[in-house]
């Protein structure tokens, strides 16, 4: 190890056994952060961490006149150091109050949690696919993969597809869970209260639906920060365009993951003390602010593959969080949650009627399979049945048939009607 690059190691706090990574070009060193993900860092990376380190335990310093469980400050002091970053020993504290999850859980039975995961394991109709899931959630990290991450994993996914089953669980949350445990002090019930105020229906901090079991909500996002790109970043949008790269295929990950599976862990962590503070427009400052950042790069990819490799390097090296931050907060620009708003409402819009035509069309191949066959049915190849013998058998699966036609034809009005009707929530 060069002895340059040793020396710095050393003055990172958190960063413990280096050894080198054996790839070519410029050296980098390999070691765990704090909370036990492999880093692999250049010298750069290194001098960054040092200076986060040490800004870091200038914020604590801020920090330090609000003991954890006392009163917040107001709401802009509370923004403002949101924004610098959250002790990671506060984090219990201070994200179980901005996000609601201490209200929340105050407002049940001490032993909801517990009755949840029960219930949980043996009733939810998702538990085999958490069961699945979990083993495949942050294989690198010990203590997940360990037998208490493990449980402590499946107990919370479970519980929160019990305590909200129009939602149930999605491919996704478990990254989130995980992540939660770890900052959180493996606290399951706090993870599961602070999971549940992010994703609990429209009740829930993140955009409705984002969950769904078709991903609506997604959809609307999606849409949202392609508006977004064309706007503050109109080359990358336009270079997109050229080579056909879906916003969907580079930032679906971002937004059902929160970042937590792009970014480093302490970067990820940061985005989510001003989430959980702020609201989803977050997602969309970093978003915006990681694209920015990697513009050079992505408009020098020729396809579409080369593009999404530079995307995904640059976030995986996005270990100068503060930067991160500064940028999605300072460089992006103006960016109010009205603009965001009409963004939404528009592609909800759009969204509704896209998913509504879609299930028009697959009762219509629905209805056309059953026409068809009862075509066949009647014909002299059907062994002689007759058409008084096919009303007496068959009439009522046409009945039925004809039914669920006009019942997915009417659950598609209803909810254009719905949307249209209800609020769009932040």
């Amino acid at each position: 190890m060069p002895r340059k690059v040793h020396r710095r190691m050393r003055s990172v706090e958190s960063l413990t056994d280096a050894t080198l990574a054996p790839s070519p070009g410029e050296p980098r060193v390999t070691s765990s952060d704090v909370y036990g993900f492999a880093i692999s860092l250049t010298e750069a990376h290194i001098d960054a961490l040092a200076r986060c380190t040490q800004a870091a335990a200038e914020v604590e310093a801020s920090w330090a006149s609000h003991p954890r469980g006392g009163p917040l400050p107001a709401d802009e002091a509370l923004k403002r150091l949101c924004r610098r970053g959250v002790p990671p020993s506060l984090r219990p504290w201070v994200w179980g109050e901005v996000s609601g999850a201490r209200a929340r859980r105050a407002a049940r039975h001490p032993s909801y949690y517990a009755g949840m995961a029960e219930l949980g394991r043996h009733e939810s109709p998702w538990v085999h696919q958490i069961e699945l899931d979990a083993p495949r959630t942050f294989p690198q990290n010990g203590w997940v993969q360990g037998q208490q991450g493990q449980a402590a994993l499946t107990r919370v996914l479970c519980a929160f597809a019990m305590h909200s089953p129009e939602v149930g669980y999605c491919q996704g949350m478990n990254y989130i869970a995980a992540l939660l445990l770890l900052a959180l002090e493996c606290d399951q019930e706090a993870a599961f209260w602070v999971l549940a105020s992010l994703i609990d229906g429209r009740q829930g901090i993140l955009y409705q639906d984002m969950y769904a079991r078709d991903l609506s909500g997604t959809h609307v996002e999606m849409r949202s920060l392609h508006a977004l790109v064309a706007t503050k970043l109109p080359a990358l949008h336009d270079h997109l365009a050229a080579l056909r790269c879906d916003m969907s295929i580079l930032a679906t990950d971002w937004f059902l993951c929160l970042f937590c599976t792009a970014l480093p862990a302490e970067a990820a962590a940061r985005v989510w003390d001003a989430l959980l503070c702020e609201g989803p427009k977050v997602l969309f400052r970093v978003a915006l602010a990681l694209m920015r950042g990697a513009e050079p790069a992505l408009l020098a990819a020729e396809d579409a593959g080369a593009l999404l490799r530079a995307m995904r390097d640059a976030a995986a090296d996005a270990h100068d969080r503060d930067r991160l931050m500064h940028d999605a907060f300072e460089s992006v620009g103006g960016l109010p949650m009205d603009r965001i708003r009409r963004y939404r409402e528009r592609n909800q819009r759009e969204v509704d009627h896209e998913f509504a035509a879609r299930e028009t069309h697959r009762a219509g191949r629905a209805n056309g399979d059953a026409d068809g066959r009862q075509d066949a049915a009647c014909s002299p190849s059907a062994g002689g049945t007759t058409k008084e013998e096919l009303s007496a058998r068959g009439g009522s699966f046409v009945s039925r048939l004809t039914a669920l036609t006009r019942g997915t034809l009417e659950s598609g009005r209803t909810m254009l009607q719905r949307r249209a009707s209800s609020p769009t929530t932040e």
